[in-house]
């Protein structure tokens, strides 16, 4: 039978490429360990690794993990050194170092690595690699590491320390893959501890040791040192120390109100010059959605607008409407009008003199970041902010941008590793976030006049909330109605309505309800606040509505000995690949 030349071409091409695969390879022949145990823990670690290649090969990668489960889920770090890498006659070898998802990775050049035996000597310092105990101190190190492709066909180790420990050593040593049990030899001759596997490894076997060490030998590092240990391999928790480095100072040459040199006291009526919605502002140095409604109620209080609250049935339910009636036309609007009054009056009745609140639905939210800009400026310019509360926010902001920026550099070109401890990374986190917000809320700066404003405007504050029934009695019956704008804007107008119970017989003339106060009916001053509390409510969602296809938004805003140690347990380890 002819057989294609095609498929013949295939047939030969594949046995080809077979047998170039085959005939490439490469195993670790030898892996010796010599390893020196300083008094105060740290080792200085000497691999001597020899590889058998076949065919054409550039190097080898090796791999010594850094980073390990700690207490309490957070990352323990192993410092690890690099001071050489030469070839097995003491030839310095070209080697890049890089640190990536928790190990020190050498990538290490081997030149003539064709068909031949090299070796590969690397020399390193470890510290934070001796674990100590309250009974004892111990050394557990996986020599060869449990990630090698390839076999192994023979390792050892030597781990000396210093001379006071002659006599009081104990060792053990495990082999195989990954948690095995198996036992390799173990010697202690005076202060050093003999290992030696007693099998080749197969593929991902590697070689552990463990030697128990009596106190006292060892220095065991001080707290600093080991604080320092675990913020260098805890990076996460500079987070929150960053962000009170950058608030604190920033608060503190920005953000402090001036000493007004005065406490709070009970005021009997606001601060002179200062609107509802402005008495408001200062105090939460910020616009609440209340500082705006309200000044809506100041200007029916104060004649320009009457307010009529209608109800139509629909079915089974009855829908509530408010309808604004201008009371003084255009031309006669004083200067009595803050920016932010006329800003409203202007948007409230663009369409004629008559409004039903329904009517500014998706309509009025255009003008609510105008009015909330008039009310800061016009607290700026009657001297009472150094830093206003929208300029605060944008400090906060960039302060927010300058302390995470640096971070994420750090993490993208590999200096630190904030992720080793998700868990200490979110505590990190949310705790920055505290902290960021605690001092962004006190961020604004108020002049001593801004500050004795704010004093003054509290001690108002206090005053309707604690309304003495004997000044009652030597106020003006237009009291209650005459500060309504300002308790709501403060927050308090339940209580301002309650101290006017049974006081006040008439209801104010600028708000109209269909039944509820007609001439002759009781007023009362409790229900009517509950009218007002439900209006704003009403209002505020009316004002701050959008259109959907809008991009506007709302103006509101143990250890191996006696816990079982086994095969690629302690620290050290890794691996290796060759390329």
């Amino acid at each position: 039978m002819k057989i294609p030349t095609r498929i013949l071409l295939l047939a030969l091409l594949s046995s080809g490429l077979a047998s170039v695969a085959a005939a490439k390879s490469w195993r670790v022949a030898d892996f010796q360990d010599n390893i020196s145990v300083a008094k105060d823990g740290s080792a200085v670690v000497t691999e001597h690794i020899t590889l058998a290649f076949v065919g054409e090969w550039h190097g080898i990668h090796r791999t010594i993990p850094i980073e390990y489960p700690g207490p309490n889920r957070t990352n323990y770090e192993l410092y690890v050194d690099v001071t050489s890498v030469s070839d097995g006659e003491g030839r310095a070898l070209k080697y890049d170092s890089s640190v990536s998802n928790g190990f020190r990775d050498l990538k290490i050049y081997i030149p003539h690595a064709v068909d031949a035996t090299r070796t590969v000597e690397i020399a390193y310092r470890v510290r934070n690699g001796t674990r100590f105990f309250e009974d004892h101190d111990e050394f557990y190190w996986n020599v060869t590491g449990n990630d090698w492709p390839v076999p192994i066909d023979h390792a050892a180790a030597t781990v000396s320390f210093p001379d006071a420990a002659a006599g009081s050593l104990r060792a053990q040593a495990f082999t195989g893959v990954y948690g095995s049990a198996e036992r390799a030899t173990a010697k202690v001759d005076g202060a050093a501890a003999q290992f030696e596997t007693n099998n080749p490894l197969p593929m991902r076997g590697g070689l552990t040791v463990d030697v128990y060490i009596p106190k006292d030998i060892l220095e065991e590092p001080g707290a600093i040192t080991r604080f320092f240990w675990f913020i260098g391999g805890n990076p996460a928790v500079f987070l929150p120390l960053v962000t009170l480095a950058v608030m604190f100072p920033l608060w503190w040459y920005k953000g402090r109100d001036q000493d007004p040199g005065m406490s709070v006291a009970p005021m009997y009526e606001p601060p002179p010059g200062i609107s509802p919605a402005e008495a408001g502002t200062l105090l939460e140095d910020t616009i609440h959605p209340r500082d705006i409604t309200s000044t809506m109620v100041d200007m029916a209080v104060r004649g320009y607008i009457k307010i009529e609250e209608t109800a139509e049935k629909v079915v089974l339910f009855t829908h509530k409407d408010y309808v604004f009636h201008l009371l003084k036309p255009r031309e006669q609007w004083g200067g009595d009008l803050a920016p932010h009054e006329r800003v409203m009056l202007e948007n409230v009745f663009a369409g004629g003199d008559e409004t039903r609140l329904s009517s500014l639905k998706n309509r009025f939210y255009t003008a609510v970041p105008v009015i909330r800009q008039d009310i800061m400026s016009e607290l700026k310019n009657k001297g009472i902010y150094l830093l206003d509360p929208e300029s605060a926010n944008g400090y906060s902001v960039a302060a927010a941008v300058a302390i995470l920026i640096p971070f994420a550099i750090f993490q993208y070109l590999g200096w630190a590793n904030f992720f080793s401890s998700v868990p200490l990374l979110i505590v990190s986190v949310l705790i920055s976030a505290l902290i960021w917000w605690l001092f962004a809320r006190v961020m604004t700066a108020k002049t001593v006049k801004g500050a004795r404003t704010r004093i003054a405007v509290l001690g108002f504050q206090e005053f309707m909330n604690r309304v003495d029934a004997e000044r009652l009695k030597v106020m003006p019956p237009t009291t209650f109605e005459k500060f309504l704008p300002y308790a709501m804007a403060l927050g308090v107008e339940h209580h301002w309505a309650q101290a006017f119970a049974g006081i006040i017989k008439d209801p104010p003339s600028w708000y109209v309800a269909p039944g509820v106060y007609a001439p002759g009916m009781m007023f009362n001053p409790i229900f009517f606040s509950s009218s007002m509390h439900s209006m704003a409510s009403d209002m505020h969602q009316v004002f701050v509505s959008a259109p959907r296809a809008s991009s506007s938004g709302s103006g509101f805003g143990g250890g191996g000995f006696g816990g079982g140690g086994f095969s690629g347990g302690g620290f050290g380890g890794g691996g290796g690949s060759a390329f």
